[in-house]
């Protein structure tokens, strides 16, 4: 496949994450249920595509993983939970910013697990994001909004558990994207199961009729496709140009939330994305460059 159809399905996929708020916005069902359901349909269209392709899991590569994979998944059920609970709680624009902290979380949560050290570029994107949250909960520049601050709240905790399974990603080896990826949601579900099984879940269980395609999009379009449209693509490309198109996913969520849903985009909100995701693209464009430069040094 060439470039340019690399980079058209990766940001085919970037579309698709960016679009799940608007249909978890259909499914008047407990967040809960709904990443169930997203774990359940997403895991088994992962199997269909590997039946489909004629491919087999690494098995070894699995088992020397499983202990990252299983915390790995269990963290991104959590982190679905949160996420969807931000979406009913907030604006899909606050909860994505909210949500698009998970950068920044890594980079403190690497200090503290990993003691990388805080660069000069480090500190300066969390000062940026930090203070990009504080003006998005702001009516102007100077007085506070009456936003929900209860979706900020659920988006920063969603943000916080996608931080540690970013870490839990790193640290596996010799695993592909697309076994990773499938092992994860099916962990997810695994865990979701159980708790729902001891906690009575299961009885609650059920989808209204009207709600049941929007539900079906969103384990088989947005994450079962979307998942493999990423992971068959991302490899192939560029590490600056996947961090780049990368943006378009919270980019897209804030102009259909605007566009689709009627919105309102406040001049806060506009500066809150500005500070959080351009925090994310300096780290991106200046810090990796700086950590280039100290290998070169050092070799």
């Amino acid at each position: 496949m060439r470039k340019s159809g690399n980079k058209f399905i990766f940001i085919l996929a970037m579309l698709l994450f960016g679009s799940i708020g608007l249909f978890v916005r259909k499914i008047p069902i407990p967040s809960l249920h709904i990443a169930f359901i997203r774990s359940f349909v997403g895991t088994f269209v992962m199997i269909f595509i590997y039946v489909f392709l004629k491919r087999k899991i690494d098995r070894e590569a699995v088992v020397r993983n499983r202990y990252n994979l299983l915390f790995g998944g269990a963290f991104l059920g959590i982190n679905w939970i949160l996420l969807f609970e931000a979406y009913k709680n907030t604006t899909i624009t606050s909860a994505t910013l909210a949500y698009y902290m998970a950068p920044i979380l890594f980079i403190l949560l690497s200090a503290v697990i990993f003691r990388v050290r805080l660069t000069g570029i480090r500190i300066l994107t969390i000062l940026l994001a930090f203070f990009g949250l504080v003006v998005l909960q702001m009516k102007d520049v100077s007085v506070m909004n009456d936003m929900d601050s209860k979706g900020m709240l659920f988006g920063l905790a969603a943000a916080f558990f996608y931080a540690l399974v970013i870490i839990f990603n790193r640290r596996m080896k010799g695993i592909s994207g697309m076994d990773r990826t499938f092992m994860e949601l099916f962990l997810s579900l695994l865990v979701l199961s159980v708790y729902m099984l001891f906690t009575g879940e299961f009885s609650a269980f059920y989808i209204p009729l009207e709600a049941l395609p929007y539900a079906l999009i969103l384990g088989i379009i947005h994450t079962g496709l979307a998942y493999y449209l990423y992971f068959s693509t991302v490899d192939r490309m560029d590490s600056q140009y996947v961090a780049l198109l990368s943006y378009i996913d919270p980019l897209s969520a804030i102009l259909f939330s605007v566009l689709l849903l009627g919105e309102a985009f406040y001049f806060n909100m506009a500066m809150g994305a500005l500070l959080i995701l351009g925090s994310s693209v300096l780290f991106d464009l200046i810090g990796k460059k700086e950590e280039k430069m100290k290998r070169r040094n050092s070799s």
